[in-house]
């Protein structure tokens, strides 16, 4: 078992746990009908009930590039200001996203986030004058407007981010500050003892002079 604060133990090395959270699991096909993109999409939570931010890009789309972004809820309720999560597992999960098309553009080869959707040279969808929104729970889809292709809400996995740690001088390390502290603790409650001795010649006579 993997917890926060819990490292697990595996030969000398710890392997700590991070941060974990929900991939949405999603395929969008484009205005052609082609599979333009399939697999699961990391999606960082935003609070303490897990609702988490994320996008899905399909650059590769065609007659149009596709982008969506928006929230996958474990636990969704319809709340005052919209779809909220309300229990960080998954006991209702929705994917509430909305899209966006453009030209295709030019391979740059410039890294780009996973987390983050460029809509500098996107527009947003519009659908009855007003921006288009979807909400879809497990094995739904969703048609795009304007024929420019669908998208299917498959699933969603886990994901976590784990450190791994392996410090093989640490009972060396430990050993050392334990003698260090041994010899602060001598230096502080062992009373040294200190002697001085004095040889002078004195009218004719060597005195010594000896003081503690």
């Amino acid at each position: 078992e993997l917890q926060v604060n819990h490292p697990l133990k595996l030969d000398g090395s710890s392997v700590y746990l991070l941060g974990h959270g929900y991939a949405p699991r999603v395929t969008v096909r484009d205005g052609n009908g082609q599979v333009a993109f399939s697999g699961p999409a990391p999606f960082l939570p935003q609070d303490g009930n897990f609702s988490s931010f994320g996008v899905v890009k399909a650059p590769d789309a065609r007659p149009v590039t596709l982008g969506f972004e928006g929230f996958f809820l474990p636990t969704a309720v319809i709340g005052q200001n919209g779809p909220v999560s309300m229990f960080p597992d998954d006991l209702n999960p929705a994917l509430v996203m909305t899209g966006y098309y453009g030209r295709p553009q030019k391979e740059t080869g410039n890294p780009e986030s996973v987390y983050q959707l460029d809509k500098s040279k996107l527009t947003q969808f519009q659908q009855n004058g007003d921006k288009w929104r979807f909400q879809l729970a497990p094995g739904q889809r969703a048609t795009l407007p304007d024929k420019a292709g669908s998208i299917t809400f498959d699933g969603y996995s886990r994901w976590v981010k784990l450190q791994v740690s392996h410090t093989p001088g640490t009972n060396l390390a430990l050993a050392g500050i334990l003698l260090a502290i041994l010899g602060l603790m001598g230096s502080l409650f062992i009373h040294p003892r200190r002697t001085w001795v004095r040889v002078r010649d004195e009218d004719g006579r060597t005195v010594v002079e000896v003081a503690g």
